[in-house]
């Protein structure tokens, strides 16, 4: 993706309001104020800015491009071998218009490792940790109508003494400068993660007065909501306010929303204050709830809900926000998880962002943008999951935009965000940079309804997880929190003060059944030549649908393999195997539809073993493992054949099912042999039964002769599942182990 700006580009954002049924006038504030103009003034060039190694010579660079080190840069590329210690850039702004009382502020999405950002020379801020949003206030240093030099000086992890947080980031056709590493780009041990400036950057004019920021808390338990609010006074004089936060329908449904009191506060210059709206009573019923959508459906949208609060000074309306939100409540159960009470199980993938084929993929991907006359977009990325039943993901170290956030609120796609801290990989416990980076990712994600909980660290070090539970929970206590173990390697829960974190296991077996609340993070890999020792590599995609179902029969409430693009490298819009970093791929090509994608037998096996429905043949799914040819068993006629049937309720709904099967000579569709019904099956959501179907074998006139088992699943009139791939031998002499 290319940017071309040779200027500024100035845009207005005037936020509207939505109108909602039980809307009052707004009788405390002038009818004749307006919402505020907020200003946006995006940085991002391709002309514009200019970049120094170590403090050598300039050359041209674009920003944000995916960072400095990005194949989108110019030749010759930045090598990371060649940055010792620092790389700076800078560009000249002006801003035209600053009215006295507006307060100019720089935002940045995210400076990988570290950074110091400059103005005129002059030391404005500075943060620490990659991937994260940060701003800083420029508002006294700026000049209408005058040129000012930006300088951003931009540090990488060996700054830092490996002590902040740097996510998934391997060698690639360099080595780190301070030390040798045992990985090479040959032997696939690489990623595209971006150095520098990613994401956006850009100055926002703000009111004076403004709300900073907004957290909406619903409780499902206690059927309320609640509101936190943080109110920024950047003027020099003490301000009396009134703030009125009202509710209204982002589908424009006709709920009986609750309404806040009128809130009158009174802050100091240069003051920032929290305060807290409600609790309200929310009387809507579980319609009016943000649901995942399971089992998927094509054109479903969540219910979502805006929050939109005014802020107004002498009955003039000074800055207005909305904030989009769910209300939704994750919580956990014994040894599963819940939203909204209900037991919820997920089949996931654990995206790595910078292994896949563009730098800053997140930002510039089409598979994660909005859709476009020719692409689809992030919605039809979410749905590709969830059409094979995966209806989950870990954002691997890294941060998941906003964008790719709402459209998982819309699509009911579940999403667990990670801190890019690794207990691995030459990084170093640091008290103020690790914790901090949790904190940072529960604040850029809490609004969002879709996610789900959080994980704390990947490949953990099990000491530094209770300081990251104390420190996530000071900013957003409700969510699950997990984390990703390859060191414990069994099942359990470490405490902090204030909560607690479940290990997800990394290639161990799992228990059967769950005891406690047990996730597979990693467990399938698509790893050819792998090293000895680690568990199920190798056995591709099949593999990881098979020990996807065979984990469901065994209460495992998560389960992930690693990663998706190592099935399928061309999975998502716009990727390709030969573009991604990463090369331990045991499927080293892309799927064409109907041979081995879309359409195709392995595909057909992902639909069916994922579904929410699913009724399996306990026996032949054991007999049957990864790699194998089709093995069934052989019975005599006047035999009772005896069949153990998981049926699953992975839906969010109605318990009671009834089972249909048939028994068909030759094929599915063949002369009808047997048939029956197992009636009023209770089955909760997240859960499953085994049932026994038991029928006398009928006769046949000829050896060795196939009977089809066809096997469906009803609620009430409509149909959930069908098998009808499944049959055994039938043998009139003797036993013969059957194998095609």
């Amino acid at each position: 993706m290319t940017r071309t700006c040779t200027g500024l580009f100035l845009f207005l954002m005037v936020v509207s309001c939505i109108a909602c049924r039980n809307r009052s006038p707004l009788s405390v504030f002038h009818k004749k104020s307006l919402p505020p103009v907020t200003q946006i003034i995006d940085l991002a060039s391709d002309a514009a800015w200019q970049i120094s190694i170590d403090d050598g010579p300039w050359r041209a660079v674009k920003v944000p491009g995916g960072g400095y080190n990005s194949d989108i840069q110019e030749e010759p590329l930045i090598n990371q071998a060649a940055v010792k210690d620092h790389v700076t850039y800078k560009r000249i702004i002006n801003i035209r218009e600053l009215s006295p009382g507006k307060v100019a502020r720089i935002e940045f999405g995210g400076v990988n490792h570290g950074c110091d950002v400059y103005l005129d020379g002059q030391l404005i801020g500075s943060h620490v940790g990659p991937m994260m949003p940060f701003e800083f206030d420029l508002t006294d240093l700026i000049k209408p109508g005058t040129d000012h030099e930006l300088r951003v000086v931009a540090y990488p992890q060996w700054h830092y003494s490996y002590e902040v947080p740097h996510g998934f980031v391997y060698a690639e056709a360099r080595m780190h400068p301070d030390t040798k590493v045992d990985f090479d780009t040959e032997s696939g041990w690489a990623s595209k993660f971006s150095y520098g400036i990613t994401k956006f950057v850009h100055i926002s004019i703000c009111p004076g007065i403004y709300i900073q920021d907004i957290f909406v808390r619903p409780s499902v338990v206690k059927r309320d909501l609640s509101i936190d609010l943080w109110i920024r006074n950047s003027t020099d004089e003490s301000k009396s306010l009134i703030i009125r936060p009202e509710l209204s329908s982002w589908n424009q449904d006709n709920w009986n929303y609750p309404k806040f009191k009128i809130l009158k506060i009174s802050l100091r210059p240069g003051e920032i204050r929290k305060i807290t709206a409600g609790p309200v009573s929310w009387k809507a019923g579980p319609e009016s709830y943000w649901w995942p959508n399971k089992p998927f459906h094509e054109d479903y949208r969540a219910r979502l809900h805006n929050i939109e609060v005014s802020l107004a000074e002498k009955k003039v309306i000074v800055d207005r926000k909305i904030q989009r939100f769910g209300f939704v409540e994750w919580t956990e159960g014994p040894y599963y998880y819940r939203v909204n009470g209900i037991r919820v199980n997920q089949i996931s993938d654990g995206t790595p962002e910078s292994a896949m084929s563009m730098y800053d993929c997140y930002s510039l991907s089409p598979a994660f943008l909005p859709p476009t006359d020719t692409t689809s977009g992030c919605a039809e990325t979410w749905k590709r999951f969830m059409r094979l039943g995966i209806s989950a993901n870990r954002i691997h170290q890294s941060t998941p935009t906003p964008y790719m956030m709402d459209m998982a609120d819309e699509l009911g796609f579940m999403l667990i965000p990670e801190t890019p801290i690794r207990g691995c990989q030459k990084q170093n416990w640091h008290k103020v940079y690790l914790p901090q980076s949790a904190m940072e990712l529960a604040k850029t994600a809490r609004n969002h309804p879709s996610v789900c909980r959080y994980s704390l660290q990947n490949e953990a070090e099990p000491e530094w997880v209770p300081v990251l539970i104390d420190s996530i929970n000071t900013v957003d206590p409700t969510r699950p929190l997990v984390f990703e173990d390859n060191q414990i390697g069994h099942s359990c829960r470490i405490d902090g003060k204030t909560g607690h974190a479940f290990a997800m296991l990394h290639y161990v077996e799992y228990p059967r059944p769950a005891k406690i609340i047990t996730g597979m993070g990693e467990y399938a890999w698509d790893w050819t030549g792998h090293a000895p020792g680690i568990a199920h590599a190798g056995g591709g995609l099949e593999e990881f649908i098979y020990y996807g179902a065979d984990m469901r029969l065994w209460d495992i409430s998560y389960m992930a393999g690693w990663d998706f693009i190592n099935y399928w490298p061309n999975f998502l819009e716009g990727m390709d195997q030969e573009a991604h970093a990463w090369k331990q791929s045991g499927y080293p090509k892309n799927r064409i539809d109907k041979l081995d994608g879309w359409n195709s037998p392995v595909v057909h096996m992902a639909e069916k073993y994922f579904h929410p429905y699913l009724v399996l043949d306990t026996g032949l799914h054991r007999m049957n493992k990864p790699g194998r040819s089709f093995e069934t068993q052989t019975y005599h006629p006047g035999e009772v054949m005896e069949r153990n049937l998981a049926i699953f309720n992975d839906g969010l709904s109605r318990s009671s099912f009834t089972l249909e099967w048939e028994a068909r000579w030759d094929s599915a569709g063949g002369v009808p042999a047997a048939s029956g019904k197992i009636r009023e099956i209770s089955i909760e959501p997240g859960f499953n039964t085994i049932k026994k179907l038991r029928f006398e074998v009928p006769e046949s006139n000829t050896d060795h002769r196939k009977l089809f088992l066809i096997l469906r699943s009803r609620m009430g009139n409509k149909l959930k599942f069908l098998e009808n791939n499944i049959y055994f031998w039938i043998d009139r002499h003797q036993t013969i182990s059957g194998t095609i």
